[in-house]
């Protein structure tokens, strides 16, 4: 017997176009003030918007006082919510804003150049596994720390690509860069992490 799916879903539904549908059924809820549609959006969004703040706010309090922040502004202007439009990107970009105005009232100053523009790379999943001596929690830890290290613009845009999975034209609108300039950011943080990376390696199988 076949697995059952959500309405209008198919077993071969790819899992970002799940993931938009389920979106836009969320939002469709809010628009309707369904209590069980923010509930579930909550559930779904609450850790990862968290992490997002945090990486911003570097504070681990204030990034959970952004995220009720956020989610109480969402509910009050729900009705306004564009089911079309994606659900997902405005939850980032209220973070965002919050995150940038916590900043500003605690006196933080925010930065918001443009860089130069350059092709994109990736960071190959093998390269990170490269040595199977490696210890994995070790390694996690230090991508964390290398990440956090990158300068505040190029860890953001990294961050929201590879671990928040939006794409490079949300990102733009997001952080109000061109999609080239937000290439570039990803591009120098994949190249400063395969080189820290090779440095890693080399260092530990030196005599």
């Amino acid at each position: 017997m076949d697995s059952p799916t959500r309405p209008g879903l198919t077993a071969r539904t790819p899992p970002q176009d799940q993931r938009r549908t389920q979106f836009r059924q969320w939002a469709r809820g809010l628009r309707d003030s369904d209590r069980a549609a923010y509930a579930a959006l909550f559930r779904d969004m609450s850790a990862p918007l968290v992490r997002y703040a945090q990486s911003i706010l570097h504070d681990e309090a204030g990034a959970y006082d952004v995220l009720q922040d956020v989610f109480l502004k969402l509910w009050e202007r729900r009705v306004s919510v564009d089911p079309e439009s994606s659900l997902q990107a405005l939850l980032y970009t209220m973070t965002r804003n919050a995150c940038l105005n916590a900043r500003r009232r605690n006196g933080y100053l925010v930065h918001e150049s443009d860089d130069d523009a350059g092709p994109l790379n990736r960071l190959e999943s093998n390269e990170l596994a490269a040595d199977q001596a490696m210890d994995a929690d070790d390694l996690q830890d230090r991508m964390d720390t290398w990440i956090q290290q990158l300068p505040d613009r190029r860890r953001e845009a990294f961050l929201l690509s590879r671990r928040h999975d939006l794409s490079h034209k949300e990102i733009s609108d997001l952080m109000g860069l061109s999609e080239r300039t937000v290439n570039t950011h990803i591009f120098l943080a994949l190249k400063d992490l395969r080189v820290r990376l090779t440095a890693w390696q080399t260092e530990r199988k030196a005599p």
